[in-house]
């Protein structure tokens, strides 16, 4: 028994070192997506920001194989893979093209901060299909979270207000993608799902873009850009996060995410020498509070 709870404390902070991981290479895919051109198509930028993460991972899947590595998933279990491909693919279309529109209207920090929404979602999506039971301190953290959030929207202008929504909404998706790796996901290799969430994206991509006649070549740098965000990103940091969800609950891994927010902040005045005003820092105070209240008191309540 002693044995059991220790293996569980172990696993707990190792998820918790795994979503730390998800915020900081996530924190880079932002400063790398406001890098692209907004001459792009937010569907153009889509394709090869996941297109880019799969080719890192076949690469990575070479260099395991050479040096005999026993990270790999047997071609008989495959079908395994295919409700969790078909349905994150789907979600992750429009959470993406979404994320694109709401990073060139908001900027990488507001973006960033409103992406937490994530939190406020997963709790109520995990408390109505996962059994996660909530205590009256979680909503108090989840209170400030969302007055957070509207004191960062308060007195914007209305390209950025519109930027704001639609990071709420990718927020929203983004949420659902994780509950559903969490119920179909659970004995699953994890980075095998995030290579084939980029391979299903990058082909609903490719025939949309294709079909559409919206398929653009960007320049050189610009591919550098979507491949670099991508892999951190999209490969990266969602298959560090996806494996966090096998080891803490939800509402834990989105809650943990904000100091994805800090490293935002902090990579934007390295890069583009700019600081969110006063207001909006006020605002992302609050919500990295409100997450502070979640952590001290979420407890598993999966049983």
């Amino acid at each position: 028994m002693k044995k059991d709870v220790t293996n569980k404390k172990s696993d707990l902070l190792f998820g918790y070192f795994l979503v730390m991981g998800t915020a900081f290479f996530t924190a880079f895919s932002y400063i790398f997506g406001k890098k692209v051109s907004e001459s792009l198509y937010p569907e153009t930028v889509a394709f090869y920001w996941f297109f880019g993460a799969f080719l890192f991972a076949l690469i990575k899947r070479m260099i395991f194989g050479i040096f005999g590595t026993t990270f790999r998933v047997p071609l008989k279990d495959l079908h395994k893979y295919k409700d969790v491909m078909i349905v994150s693919s789907i979600i992750t279309v429009f959470g993406v093209a979404f994320w694109v529109i709401a990073l060139r209207a908001a900027g990488p920090p507001v973006t960033s901060f409103l992406m937490k929404f994530q939190v406020v979602f997963s709790v109520v999506l995990g408390a109505l299909f996962l059994n996660e039971r909530l205590r009256s301190l979680e909503i108090f953290g989840i209170i400030l979270t969302i007055i957070g959030g509207l004191i960062i929207t308060y007195d914007t202008s209305i390209f950025e207000l519109k930027g704001s929504f639609y990071a709420i909404l990718a927020a929203f998706c983004y949420s659902c993608l994780f509950i559903i790796v969490r119920k179909k996901g659970t004995n699953l290799n994890m980075m095998m799902v995030a290579t084939l969430r980029s391979l299903g994206v990058s082909i609903v991509g490719i025939l949309y873009l294709c079909l559409s006649g919206k398929f653009q070549f960007p320049s050189n740098i610009d591919l550098i850009n979507m491949l670099i965000g991508g892999t951190c990103g999209a490969y990266i940091g969602k298959a560090l996060q996806f494996q966090a969800i096998k080891l803490v609950d939800v509402s834990r891994t989105t809650a943990v995410t904000p100091l994805e927010a800090v490293f935002v902040v902090l990579l934007t005045f390295l890069f583009f020498d700019t600081v969110p005003s006063s207001i909006k820092l006020f605002g992302g105070g609050l919500i990295l509070t409100g997450v502070i209240f979640l952590l001290i008191f979420r407890k598993d309540n999966l049983n």
